[in-house]
């Protein structure tokens, strides 16, 4: 089964091919890490396209070119996959939470796979995944130890971002037909109608969103001073 869908594979090559012009191997095998452990965790490695290949990684790339001219960019690169990690990690992982998700503004229950909804084992799946990126990332001396907390924590932030994100703006719509509430702007055959949140405001736009506070929040070491490359 393809893991990707042709344009989706055009899509992960040109972010490959960004993260090794500006990080080199070791920045592909941080890359190649996330990619891995989140295809191992969705049921059926899932079926990526050229959007969510972009949205997942494009912060990603940019930040390892940035790479090339200051070392802020390694460390706002491996934040970005570290965010981008927690979210993947906290959803797959949650989904296997007996208990139901709470929508993380309110604490209300929701239904299981609701935008914004958390619980107690995804929250712990995505500080892993986060912290498996920070931890691979320090193996292979892209980072210092001390920097590697902070893409860990940086992971953690975007992973929030994302469920607040989702619970406040993202778009959600009614079906016309039969009234189910979702992301899907078509159900049914037909339009749906926008009933929360922001139309530009996807899950895919929310993905991205996460991993640039992920690659902000990762970037603060050199805010105060701590040596972003192992010595």
């Amino acid at each position: 089964m393809s893991w990707l869908s042709p344009r989706g594979t055009v899509a992960a090559l040109l972010v490959g091919g960004a993260v090794a012009a500006g990080s080199g191997w070791t920045g592909l095998v941080l890359l190649f890490a996330f990619f891995l452990s989140s295809t191992w965790l969705t049921p059926g490695g899932g079926r990526r396209s050229s959007v969510q290949v972009a949205a997942n990684g494009g912060v990603a790339a940019a930040a390892a070119l940035l790479a090339r001219l200051s070392p802020i960019g390694t460390v706002a690169f491996a934040g970005a996959l570290a965010a981008a990690a927690a979210d993947t990690w906290s959803t797959e992982i949650g989904g296997r939470s007996r208990t139901a998700p709470r929508l993380v503004t309110t604490g209300a229950v929701v239904p299981a796979g609701t935008s914004g909804g958390v619980t107690w084992l995804g929250t712990a799946g995505g500080a892993a995944g986060a912290a498996c990126m920070a931890a691979v990332a320090a193996i292979l001396r892209l980072l210092g130890p001390r920097a590697a907390v902070f893409v860990a924590v940086g992971g953690l932030a975007g992973g929030c971002a994302d469920s607040l994100l989702g619970a406040t703006v993202q778009a959600r719509y009614r079906c016309p037909a039969c009234g189910a509430v979702g992301e899907a702007r078509r159900h049914c055959g037909a339009a749906a109608e926008l009933v929360s949140g922001l139309a530009w405001m996807t899950n895919d736009t929310v993905n991205l969103a996460a991993t640039m506070v992920g690659a902000a929040v990762a970037a603060l070491p050199v805010l105060l001073g701590v040596p972003i490359v192992p010595s």
